[in-house]
């Protein structure tokens, strides 16, 4: 087994060095346990009330694993450091995007310790069925969705809310058990289990289930939202597929201008939704956009210097546009739109390929 790296905190303490490497194998069966949950718990579909979903087991399994991570945070690392050195960690756990999770989930920590109130896991990502069962990926609720007493638990620190807010809250369970792991490691590499002459991680990758689109199963592997904000990155620096587009609809939302209609391509028409941002990058590529207006003519729509689309010399925005074909109810457009805006490998299909994507 190569040496390993030296970490930013190793903990001298041989005692306290000892206690940490039990807490991090602790913690490495414990996110195991959570995966292994994830896959196994009681949701289910009901043709008469739609889908059950099921996660406490996910939340009794995360607890084991929010309590090694304050062992290891606070009495490992942190209280075996001179001042000096306690200052730098401390500023750490501030600054570093995975140290910042190290800090949010102690607000889940104590209110599972002290708190009389359940912490529960919501899951909006269900994937499965047909004989394989469902698996579930549950989030950490946002901090104003918490219950009350978590909210108003006198022990909570304001640093301490604050990270949970913009690190935690929302986020997948899974990402932030793994990042605060990675984070706890690259503090000291000495402390997790490793396969024998290796340098490779015990327990990790974890085993595939029932996958879809990205699945996290390692510390060192990116999360879920630094993939899809690449994901969409690259999906937006290249023309969507088709011969063009054709605008029928638009609507406001968040200050911005969002269209709708159909892609073409091979006289095959799928749904479309893009901010007028993202259009404006499109023609300048060379992507060709139309609509056609209330009284039947198909009009090229165009860019200005200053990114604003026109359609015959006017404003886009100040043009009429037909309604959807299919679909009298604008909402649908918007439903789209939310689904694009919050998963970008919906997106990137919607640009890039033509399956699961519907007409207009």
């Amino acid at each position: 087994m190569a040496s390993l790296p030296t970490g930013l905190f190793p903990v001298a303490d041989a005692a306290r060095h000892a206690k940490g490497r039990q807490k991090m194998h602790g913690l490495a069966l414990a996110i195991t346990h959570v995966w292994e949950a994830s896959a196994t718990t009681e949701t289910s579909l009901c043709r008469d009330h739609g889908m059950h979903v099921d996660t406490e087991r996910i939340a009794l399994e995360a607890a084991p694993a929010l309590a090694a991570i304050r062992t290891v945070d606070l009495e490992v690392i942190c209280n075996s450091l001179a001042p000096a050195d306690k200052t730098r960690y401390q500023q750490l756990l501030k600054d570093d995007p995975q140290g910042r999770v190290v800090r949010g989930l102690m607000l889940l920590r104590n209110a599972d310790t002290h708190v009389p109130a359940t912490i529960d896991v919501p899951a909006d990502r269900v994937v499965g069925g047909s004989g394989l069962g469902y698996r579930v990926m549950p989030t950490w609720l946002p901090f104003d969705q918490l219950p009350a007493a978590i909210q108003n638990n006198p022990q909570n620190r304001a640093s301490v809310v604050e990270a949970y807010k913009d690190a935690v809250g929302g986020q997948l369970v899974m990402d932030t058990l793994l990042d605060a792991f990675a984070f706890l490691r690259t503090c000291d590499p000495t402390l997790p289990r490793y396969v024998r002459g290796t340098n490779d991680l015990e327990y990790f990758p974890l085993r595939p289930y029932t996958t879809h689109d990205y699945d996290r199963r390692h510390p060192d592997q990116p999360s879920r939202p630094r993939i899809e904000a690449e994901i969409r990155r690259r999906t937006q620096e290249n023309p969507p597929y088709g011969t063009g587009r054709i605008i029928l609809h638009s609507f406001t939302r968040d200050g911005r201008t969002i269209y709708c209609g159909n892609t073409v391509r091979h006289d095959i028409n799928t749904a479309f939704v893009e901010p007028d941002e993202q259009v404006v990058k499109d023609i300048r590529a060379g992507f060709p956009y139309a609509t056609i207006t209330p009284d039947g003519r198909s009009l090229n729509v165009t860019a200005n210097e200053d990114g604003d689309l026109l359609l015959d010399g006017a404003l886009l925005a100040a043009v009429p546009l037909l309604a959807p074909q299919h679909h009298a109810n604008p909402a649908v457009c918007e439903g789209w739109w939310e689904l694009t805006s919050s998963d970008a490998f919906l997106y990137r299909r919607q640009r890039h390929l033509q399956e699961g994507i519907r007409e207009i």
